[in-house]
């Protein structure tokens, strides 16, 4: 009787053992797969949210981009083509706040001293009526109030002087008022690109309403081509093409997208120690959550924060009861699995679950794919074979079964020659250990003749017992629209490169003769002095076509413009070093400088210069010498220090010149100055030879010119 208990006993002790096991490991199992899917969730809600944030950044950041180029493009024209006219800002501004544009208002406002806003604001009022210059009149607490008096003293001035749209424009309000704004403005004007401010209450004079946010974007213009140095452009800042985004405009698709995912956005300004510059409506701002997702943006020079936080709808949902749903359907498993002891049904039910997780892990793969739209590929390398899925050959235009047998010579045979090199290339060094992964871009012959570019990742999947490679598997990705536009922007910035170019010509050089200009001048002669205040000689030669208006009268103005373009061209071919240059002081006046080690090879370069024009031999009837000559003057430092400036340079040398027209032309007069001479304007001549008066002419030198 005890041996038959214990016989029943031991099985019962053993199934309850069997249980006990399968219950636990189920439950662990269970707990396992809970934390898995939890985690996975999390992760999956991570990406979510990230492509979420991209998608609202680029609600607005491409509008953004637009306008701030564009506000720069016309910043730089206007730098060319000077202070802008009613009429020309008119056009400017529709222009620029069309098609979509991120911009509201634009504005002129140029920089005006203290000394001269009295006369600025008459010149503005006789062009629009009613015309002043004021600020706001500051309210409770120093803010900005929305009453306007007259605009206090202060070093500079910035009104609005135009503005596009006109109505309820804030014409006339001095903007160096706000140190806000002057801030980011000052920083446009040292930089030399756009700029934008903090946000701030836009002024809307005229036009009573709730406050708007927003900011101003600001173009320095400067009175040329953009300087090379902040103290030239501070020096030759002419005003700035301030572009205003209204807030509420400018993220409104941005809100929009945001409030359709169930999510609060938040904007802050890192530069305003983390402001915040725009919320969702009734949303609190709080500190930073967990699964708030964070992205940075650049608006202008500005770093701005967008901060996109998950609502309770967002987090909640049913796919977010799928850990405690896996959780519970584990536990029961487990006690099912416990009641039912047979090994045959504790196996089958761990084969179905394992197969379940199979099923899945391939359906997401599959949906992966499916999403990516990428090709797979698995490369057989002791057989050749490639196996290829069939979105692999649809990229080609063709179908798997078109392309069988598929192996590597088949690759090859697509490929187009000049990218296999490379192709082979990075597979060798992943082969060899050197590279973790096959990664490379090439092209791939379509069914209808074009090329496809192709971005083929891959890495080894299967080894050998020694290491060496087996399989390989990887995707392909069609990535012809990223090239394309890759090489649209190439485009671009070769054109933009080309206009830039255009654009510094036009600034330093003369239009007829190609030397460069007057306006030119400074640059070159303070070129020429770096050198020489190391110790080099430099020489300044002026020299002056002789019977010129004459010329012009007797042989015609068309003529003229002839001989000065062949002048001009003879000059520049007997300039003998990289730094010697040729400007156009205006009229039939010319300048050379040049370097020259002594007085005699000074004078010898000039004495070239002069055989060069007499040898061309160029007829000239109403001159004494029957052809074309010029007179020349000739001033030469020997050891020039710091205090030599180009007036000085020009006043000497223009002098020389006067000498050798007023000794009956056709000639040279030198003027040597040893170490330390010559190097100040001297009095008798600052009224005649300084800069931007021009020297005396045929007739003032030598009266009526004889037949």
């Amino acid at each position: 009787m005890k041996q038959g208990s214990q016989s029943r006993l031991l099985p019962l002790a053993l199934d309850a053992a069997l249980v006990a096991v399968v219950v636990l490991a189920g439950l662990l199992a269970s707990i396992g797969a809970f934390r898995s899917l939890t985690q996975k969730a999390a992760a999956q809600q991570r990406e979510v949210l990230n492509a979420i944030g991209q998608s609202v950044v680029a609600a607005f950041d491409l509008q953004l981009v637009r306008a701030i180029e564009a506000l720069e493009v016309s910043g730089q024209l206007l730098s060319v083509q000077g202070q802008p006219s009613l009429d020309q800002f008119r056009r400017y501004g529709r222009g620029l706040l069309s098609g979509g544009s991120a911009l509201t208002l634009l504005e002129w406002q140029p920089v005006v001293s203290d000394a001269d806003l009295s006369a600025f604001e008459r010149r503005a009022a006789a062009e629009q009526r009613g015309y002043r210059i004021v600020e706001p009149a500051a309210a409770e607490g120093g803010a900005a109030g929305d009453d306007f008096i007259a605009a206090r003293p202060r070093d500079l001035h910035l009104p609005v002087l135009y503005s596009w749209p006109e109505a309820g424009a804030a014409l006339g309000v001095d903007m160096a008022f706000d140190p806000r704004r002057m801030r980011s403005k000052l920083l446009a004007r040292d930089s030399g690109s756009p700029v934008a401010s903090e946000t701030f209450s836009l002024i809307r004079r005229g036009q009573p309403g709730p406050v708007v946010l927003g900011f101003a974007v600001s173009a320095p213009v400067y009175r040329a081509a953009r300087p090379d140095t902040v103290e030239a452009r501070r020096r030759e800042l002419l005003g700035f093409l301030a572009g205003v985004i209204e807030m509420p405009a400018l993220m409104r698709e941005a809100m929009r997208r945001a409030d359709a995912n169930d999510l609060d956005l938040f904007v802050y300004d890192q530069d305003e120690q983390h402001r915040l510059i725009f919320g969702a409506a009734g949303a609190e701002p709080a500190p930073g959550e967990e699964g708030d997702a964070v992205l940075s943006v650049d608006v202008g020079g500005r770093p701005w924060q967008l901060v996109l936080r998950p609502r309770p709808a967002f987090v909640g949902g049913a796919r977010d009861q799928l850990p405690l749903l896996a959780l519970a359907l584990g536990s029961l498993a487990s006690l099912l699995m416990g009641v039912a002891v047979a090994r045959s049904l504790v196996i089958r039910r761990r084969l179905e679950r394992t197969e379940a997780v199979l099923a899945e892990d391939r359906q997401y793969l599959s949906n992966v794919l499916d999403g990516t739209a990428a090709g797979t590929w698995d490369w057989h390398v002791e057989s050749g074979r490639l196996e290829v899925n069939e979105r692999w050959a649809e990229m080609l235009g063709r179908s798997r079964s078109e392309l069988e047998p598929i192996t590597g010579t088949t690759w090859e045979r697509l490929c187009h020659a000049g990218d296999l090199i490379a192709a082979n290339d990075a597979m060798k060094r992943h082969l060899a250990g050197q590279e973790e992964r096959y990664a490379v871009e090439f092209r791939m012959r379509h069914a209808d003749g074009r090329w496809v570019w192709v971005q083929s990742v891959g890495s080894i999947v299967k080894r050998d017992a020694r290491g060496r490679p087996l399989r390989l598997a990887g995707t392909h990705m069609d990535v012809s629209c990223r090239k394309a536009e890759e090489e649209c922007l190439q485009e671009d910035a070769r054109a933009l490169e080309a206009a830039n170019r255009q654009l510094r010509d036009l600034a330093i050089l003369d239009p007829l003769t190609g030397a460069f200009n007057r306006r030119h001048f400074n640059d070159v002669c303070l070129a020429a002095l770096a050198g020489a205040h190391r110790g080099h000689a430099v020489g300044l030669c002026m020299l002056d076509v002789d019977y010129f208006k004459p010329y012009n009268d007797h042989y015609g103005h068309q003529s003229g413009d002839a001989i000065l373009k062949t002048v001009a061209q003879a000059l520049k071919d007997n300039l003998k070093r990289s730094t010697d240059a040729l400007f156009r002081v205006g009229g039939e006046e010319f300048g050379v400088i040049f370097s020259a080690a002594s007085a005699e090879s000074a004078q010898h370069f000039v004495a070239e210069l002069g055989a060069t024009l007499r040898g061309l031999a160029l007829p000239h009837a109403r001159s004494p010498f029957g052809h074309v000559t010029a007179s020349f003057g000739l001033a030469w430092w020997a050891a020039p220090t710091s205090a030599l400036t180009p007036e000085a340079m020009y006043a000497a040398a223009d002098a020389a010149l006067y000498e050798a027209k007023r000794a009956g032309r056709d000639q040279t007069v030198f003027h040597r100055f040893e170490a330390g001479e010559g190097e100040t304007l001297p009095q008798a001549l600052t009224g005649r030879h300084s800069l931007g008066v021009e020297a005396a002419t045929d007739d003032a030198v030598d009266g009526p010119v004889r037949a």
